[in-house]
């Protein structure tokens, strides 16, 4: 009887002790849990959730660090390109030298962009990817964005806007960008109409949207879904339309070059918007140096 009595103790005074290890138990949770690591509620913080992005330029160029610097160049598929984004630490570590990407204010005034040992107060080293407008913002210096260029050459930061050069993507995903070309002198805006193309007032419509692809080197209107197509006459001279999509057509291969829309078939050919023309027609030209009528604002939509 005795020994019945000690086990039915031992018993109780476990249980009591199982039920004393949860000071704050969960609500809707059993008080007699056991937890056998700390009581609920006190658990660690799980680590914050991070992505590894490789970032691309509209001209698929992508964002590699050298050295402390950070390029646009050619894809190479290492790990100077590949960049650890952690949205609540606005955060981008360099896989390659494990630092932070960095802006930070120059004796000069002007913001510089490099990579700098991680710290956490830093607040050089916050940004935002903004994955609606493609583009890679800084957190606390408020209106800067990364800027890109043609390969080898160094990117840096700028006042944001709609420019191209601010368009980034990540590589592994579509080249395709949609754009809206204006001419830099006179605003006029690129529009498809019957097949024809025209330098006139914005309408804000399909007309003036054009998907360009870097990979295929297509400029695709939004309006008949036709590509933009430069063509012999037979003359030594060319004639501009949309023409339906061919991947094999040589014709419709265009470079989007700074502020040039360059032909990438025909050597030294332009678009071109004389503003003299009463009709508004575009067209394909020679390119000539400091040509007003071959300047295009090229704008992300």
């Amino acid at each position: 009887m005795a020994k019945w009595t000690f086990l039915t103790a031992l018993a109780s005074s476990a249980l009591s002790l199982h039920a004393s290890v949860a000071q704050t138990p969960c609500a809707n949770t059993d008080p007699f849990e056991i937890y056998e690591t700390t009581p609920c509620g006190n658990n660690p913080t799980p680590a914050p959730a991070t992505t590894t992005l490789t970032f691309c330029a509209y001209n698929r160029q992508a964002l590699s660090e050298y050295n402390g610097d950070i390029f646009t160049d050619v894809v190479r598929t290492n790990k100077n390109e590949q960049f650890v984004y952690s949205p609540s630490a606005m955060t981008l570590v360099s896989e390659s030298n494990g630092q932070c990407l960095d802006a930070y204010l120059d004796g000069n005034g002007a913001y510089q962009l490099h990579t700098y040992q991680c710290m956490e107060g830093n607040g050089n080293q916050k940004w935002v990817y903004n994955t609606n407008a493609r583009r890679i913002e800084h957190g606390t210096h408020q209106g800067l964005c990364v800027v890109g260029g043609s390969a080898g050459t160094k990117a840096r930061v700028e006042p944001c806007s709609q420019s191209l050069l601010q368009y980034f993507s990540d590589c592994k995903g579509s080249s395709s960008v949609s754009v809206h070309l204006q001419t830099c002198y006179t605003d006029s805006w690129l529009s498809e109409y019957d097949t024809g193309l025209y330098a006139d007032k914005l309408r804000n419509n399909a007309n003036e949207n054009f998907a360009y692809d870097p990979v295929a080197q297509t400029l695709q209107v939004g309006s008949n879904g036709q590509c933009l197509d430069a063509f012999s006459t037979g003359d030594g001279k060319f004639g501009l339309h949309t023409y339906a999509c061919d991947a094999k057509n040589s014709n419709q291969k265009w470079i989007l070059q700074d502020k040039l829309v360059k032909h990438a078939t025909f050597n030294n050919l332009c678009l071109d918007a004389d503003p003299t023309d009463n009709s508004h027609k575009a067209q394909v030209w020679d390119c000539t140096a400091y040509n007003k009528n071959q300047c295009w604002n090229i704008l992300r939509v």
